[in-house]
């Protein structure tokens, strides 16, 4: 009898290592297109994941809105029906309000500072605000590259030329309020539509970074570019909390260690291909840029951060993202 014990011990230990070492397959949603670099990003986060693990965890890389739009993904990612996305601030703030604030046109003096707040203490703290308030991960900091004004038939040398523009933004009053600041009229267009809204006069312009306007072709409907550098993008990596809990913790720190890898993987990227987009724009698409006078859009811009700071009492947050690295 105590033999039969040993032998269904040791079978059930046997077991369990059979089932912990099966591959474990895990999703992740980006709205971005194929060749873009969150999605290029997307995909080193999934090689990395593999190679860490010897590939017995597997991210499934569905890019271009295949699985929805942004407010669609992170709805999938905090029910617990996708496990990943690439999502921005804006709209991830609309489930608890911490990350807007890296949203916010102007509130980085330079990439240097993104990535001093992002890698540090303050991007740690937003990061565990956030999955306390929402059940969600911030895994990873995307980003890196400047966002720029690009419009089709209006061209951008003043606040003053903004007014009455019709002006693509996404799922974030606060953008709305941003545009509105600046005499434009925002108007919400999902991402995957903006090409379509750019063509048929239904917007007069957006803003994005030199990339999308290469990769998504906006640059072959709008021709005008507009240097305002008003925003350095960042774009969390985000997963499910409680079900990355649920993994094994060799796996959970393959997959944390594997997001950060990404992460820096992107922000290089992204820096490679500011120029290079640039450059492309003017030689392959005729864009035109221009210049503004960015102190009136500036002064109107801080306008927005300090009330939403205000309103949503992430005062003493917005002061140290000022001060970081000063």
């Amino acid at each position: 009898m105590k033999l039969k014990l040993i032998a269904l011990a040791t079978a059930g230990l046997v077991f369990a290592n059979l089932a912990s070492a099966q591959e474990v397959t895990l999703k992740l949603g980006v709205v971005t297109p194929s060749d873009h670099p969150h999605s290029v990003s997307a995909r080193e986060f999934a090689r990395l994941v593999s190679e860490k693990t010897d590939g017995a965890v597997a991210v499934r890389v569905s890019d271009n809105g295949a699985l929805g739009s942004n407010p669609e993904l992170l709805d999938a990612v905090q029910a617990g029906i996708i496990d990943f996305a690439i999502s921005t601030p804006g709209v991830m703030a609309e489930y608890a309000p911490v990350t807007g604030i890296l949203e916010l046109p102007y509130i980085f003096d330079s990439k240097d500072h993104m990535m001093t707040v992002t890698r540090g203490p303050i991007g740690q703290q937003i990061a565990e605000t956030y999955q306390a308030e929402t059940g969600m991960k911030i895994l990873g900091y995307m980003g890196g590259a400047q966002r720029n004004m690009i419009t089709t038939k209006a061209v951008i040398r003043s606040i003053d030329d903004l007014k009455g523009l019709k002006m693509r933004t996404w799922e974030w009053d606060v953008m709305l309020n941003w545009w509105s600041s600046l005499g434009a009229l925002g108007s919400v267009v999902s991402f995957p539509e903006v090409y379509t809204a750019l063509q048929t006069g239904a917007v007069d312009g957006a803003e994005n970074e030199f990339s999308t306007f290469t990769t998504a072709r906006w640059a072959e409907v709008a021709k005008n570019v507009s240097l305002t550098q008003h925003s350095i993008t960042v774009r969390p990596l985000v997963g499910n909390a409680a079900k990355l809990a649920k993994l094994p913790e060799a796996y959970q720190t393959a997959i944390r260690e594997a997001a950060i890898e990404a992460a820096d993987f992107d922000v290089a990227l992204e820096g490679a291909l500011d120029q290079k987009n640039m450059d492309l724009l003017a030689s392959d698409y005729d864009v035109v840029f221009t210049e503004p006078d960015r102190g009136p859009i500036l002064a109107a811009s801080k306008t927005v951060i300090l009330k939403f700071a205000a309103d949503k009492g992430l005062e003493d947050l917005a002061t140290a993202i000022a001060n970081a690295g000063k």
